[in-house]
């Protein structure tokens, strides 16, 4: 009985399976969305869930309740996973760090630049030329893990990397550039908070309800003060002690704690709650529209001539290394697979555009397409083409 556990707790943690569970996800948010309990869909995410204190009221639908607060919890994640390299991982050493973040960075660029060349002279439309640029990390290693033994251990530990960045390179897009209006108080607020919580890591103080009640106050000022929420995730990261007085890992233990959250509620949530297209609702001639083909563009073909664009150029000019046991043809294999934006690419489309059915759905159909050919495309060349001699 006790193996049955342990294999089921396994299959459980497997990235792989997280990814297939995104997957299903996203192809019941279609299903829901285009068939008889569309009303039912679209009520779930519009319901108004919030509270109030005295005069302060916070009163939002589901859908940006899952996309301004759960999405900070996935941040907050990242956040950790990037203290905890450059202290004690891969990224101490600053030669590990060169190739995926050139990497990330040619995946932002090309993507980019592609995106504006298709939209130049549409002003509205330009506005959405971060959304080739994010990948879905979930989702591609998923795809990675499929090809099994075929690839090396080490484009693994690349693509996570790479993710890093490019998660990164989201955040500071988002803070940015999709900024609207800044309240001077709410900035005030967030500021002490995030006194309150140095004083706390200066201090060595490990009590989580501490630093809990700090990141809801910061999320809240952050969310009032005109940047984006999820920024919030990734400031409290940073203040969260690696271990406690007496040597415990303080920081591994919280990010342990998020992973099943993330994996099987969080990022699954996000999927069918933002995947849901009504594809009824989609003009043909949107379809063949700039910012349709931009984002097509962008994401299938920008996204793995850029990621590998940079990569090959920091190895040919020795500023960087392949990764262990791998070869051109493998690597170029894992930059197909970057084109897979979905989640990521969805949430910045929305930030982006704000009424979500401007372009008559074509902009999120043009994101599924693209991540969906990424998908396929990155395993049959990983799997056939690629493969370990």
């Amino acid at each position: 009985m006790n193996n049955i556990v342990h294999k089921l707790k396994t299959l459980v943690l497997n990235e792989a399976f997280g990814g297939v569970l995104l997957i299903v996800c996203t192809l019941f948010a279609l299903l829901v969305q285009n068939g008889s309990f569309s009303e039912h869909y679209r009520e779930f995410l519009n319901l108004k869930v919030g509270f109030s204190v005295g005069e302060f009221e916070l009163n939002k639908p589901f859908l940006l309740w899952i996309n301004d607060g759960l999405i900070s919890i996935f941040f907050f994640a990242i956040g950790l996973e990037l203290k905890k390299e450059f202290l004690h991982g891969d990224f101490k050493n600053p030669k590990n760090i060169v190739l995926p973040f050139m990497a990330a960075l040619g995946g932002i660029l090309i993507p980019a630049m592609l995106f504006a060349l298709v939209n130049i002279g549409d002003a509205y439309t330009l506005k959405g030329w971060a959304i080739p640029t994010a990948t879905d990390t979930a989702f591609a290693l998923a795809i990675l893990m499929m090809c099994g033994k075929h690839i090396p251990s080490s484009l693994k530990i690349f693509l996570l990397s790479l993710a890093i960045f490019d998660d990164v390179g989201a955040i500071l897009i988002i803070a940015i550039f999709y900024t609207t209006k800044l309240s001077i108080v709410a900035f005030v607020v967030a500021g002490l908070a995030i006194l309150v919580m140095l004083i706390l890591n200066l201090l060595g103080i490990t009590r989580k309800s501490f630093y809990f009640i700090c990141s809801v106050i910061l999320w809240i000022s952050v969310l009032k003060s005109g940047v984006h929420a999820t920024l919030a995730g990734i400031i409290t990261a940073f203040f969260i002690p690696m271990q406690t007085k007496n040597g415990e890992a303080f920081l591994e233990e919280i990010y342990e704690s998020l992973k099943f959250w993330l994996a099987f509620v969080i990022l699954p949530l996000f999927a069918f709650a933002n995947a849901g297209v009504n594809l009824s609702n989609i003009d043909i001639g949107a379809i063949f529209s700039g910012v349709s083909i931009g984002i097509f563009l962008g994401l299938f073909v920008g996204k793995q001539v850029g990621v590998f664009l940079f990569s090959y150029l920091a190895i040919r000019f020795k500023f960087a290394a392949l990764p262990q046991g791998s070869n051109l043809k493998q690597l170029y294999g894992v930059c197909i697979l970057t084109g897979i934006g979905f989640t990521m690419s969805l949430f910045i489309d929305g930030l982006a555009y704000e009424v979500s059915d401007i372009f008559n759905y074509a902009d999120n159909l043009a994101i599924l397409i693209a991540s969906f050919c990424s998908g396929i495309w990155g395993f049959i060349y990983l799997k056939f083409f690629a493969a370990r001699s």
